[in-house]
């Protein structure tokens, strides 16, 4: 025989306030008992559905990083040759300076220091980087970044081009250390490599 009763003991003011609660609404008591432990029981089960839900969400983000991860660990670029790392280094002392203007800076000291910001949250950036960036900017015939510098930064674990990259972020005012290998909107890194500063003049930015 099934137990429709359940003898549980009551605090008596508490007996009392649901009882006028159940007044209030119109119905029994035993109405009243029913409904409010139907409702509980549907919102805590509703809760646990939520709860699921995001623990699943979680996880796909988190394979959705490390798929995204893979993939640019993956994605390798050849070697610098002497002549390419030149022209990836003219390329970015005009691009400096071509911004430099758009952006009304109060002086290059400055924007060169944002630049630098969008840059050494890469691993494989470091000072000496930073170094070599200012000597490209400023000094002329000044110890730029060579081959081997250059190739270094291609074994970066958050992106193969981080120099590009991190000149795009700047440009874009992007969020710091994301890759944009993927932005098509600026020129490839091979064709930096190519081209070098010849690229300035039809960059529109």
């Amino acid at each position: 025989m099934k137990r429709t009763q359940l003898n549980i003991n009551i605090d008596p003011n508490l007996l009392k306030e649901i009882k006028t609660s159940a007044r209030k609404e119109g119905k029994s008591l035993v109405e009243y008992v029913n409904d409010f432990f139907k409702k509980h029981l549907n919102n805590d089960a509703s809760d646990d559905v939520e709860i699921r839900l995001s623990n699943h969400e979680n996880r796909l983000k988190l394979i959705e990083e490390n798929i995204g991860l893979a993939i640019k660990q993956k994605k390798k670029f050849p070697d610098f040759t002497p002549q390419e790392a030149a022209n990836f280094n003219d390329f970015v002392k005009a691009i400096f300076q071509k911004e430099v203007k758009r952006k009304k800076y109060n002086s290059t000291k400055d924007a060169c220091n944002d630049l630098i910001s969008h840059l050494n949250c890469f691993d494989k950036w470091n000072e000496k980087c930073s170094l070599r960036l200012k000597e490209i900017l400023f000094i002329d015939h000044g110890d730029s970044l060579d081959c081997d510098e250059m190739n270094s930064l291609k074994d970066s674990r958050i992106c193969p081009s981080p120099l590009r990259t991190g000149i795009i972020n700047w440009i874009n005012n992007s969020e710091k250390g994301k890759c944009s290998c993927s932005n098509s909107n600026f020129p490839s890194e091979q064709i930096i490599r190519a081209k070098g500063a010849e690229l300035i003049s039809d960059l529109d930015i």
